[in-house]
């Protein structure tokens, strides 16, 4: 029974087609990604974050069990044209994300941007446990979502996981922004 960490992205099914998971096991490996989607080069992060009932977190594997869900939207800051302020806080208050969202078009996206506070988000995760998961393995985990999980996930449709990082909707393996071991 191995360790992994699980980073899901996503909407529900039915909704907008995006449904990324990154199973890995180094929180570096986890910050990169992340970084990466917060780059929201093509304005797609901001969307989903903003306009869809996303889930944005890391799931704790704890040799073989589902032990915690680690909610992103305390951990990823929005900046607009009025301050930066967590996602979480900013989809909570109607009255700054109204007339942000109502424009004409999605001119607003450009508006936007998206930073990750590393440090804080770090803390929160566990350390996993050995053994961890390794590249010839799959990870079958056991167990209910944690009580603080969200009802909308897509890790029901995926279990078991290997290491790497996956678009479901469409099948395609992403490539991770860092050098796998060969």
């Amino acid at each position: 029974m191995t360790s992994a960490y699980i980073l899901e992205l996503s909407v529900p099914p039915g909704g907008s087609a995006w449904a990324e998971t990154h199973t890995w096991t180094e929180p570096w490996q986890l910050r990169l990604i992340l970084e990466e989607f917060c780059a929201n080069d093509d304005n797609l992060a901001a969307y989903h974050c903003l306009t869809q009932r996303a889930t944005l977190g890391v799931w704790v594997v704890q040799r073989g069990h589902l032990v915690d869900f680690v909610d992103l939207h305390p951990y990823l800051l929005v900046e607009t044209p009025a301050g930066a302020r967590p996602l979480g806080e900013l989809k909570a208050d109607e009255a700054a994300l109204a007339p942000l969202l109502d424009g004409p078009d999605d001119a607003w996206l450009e508006a936007v941007r998206l930073s990750l506070a590393w440090d804080a988000l770090e803390e929160r995760l566990p350390t996993l446990s050995s053994p961890l998961l390794q590249p010839d393995e799959a990870i079958a985990f056991e167990a209910a979502p944690p009580p603080t999980a969200p009802r909308a996930t897509w890790l029901s449709f995926v279990n078991p996981m290997t290491l790497g990082s996956m678009e479901h909707e469409s099948g395609e393996a992403l490539e991770p922004p860092f050098e796998l071991p060969s």
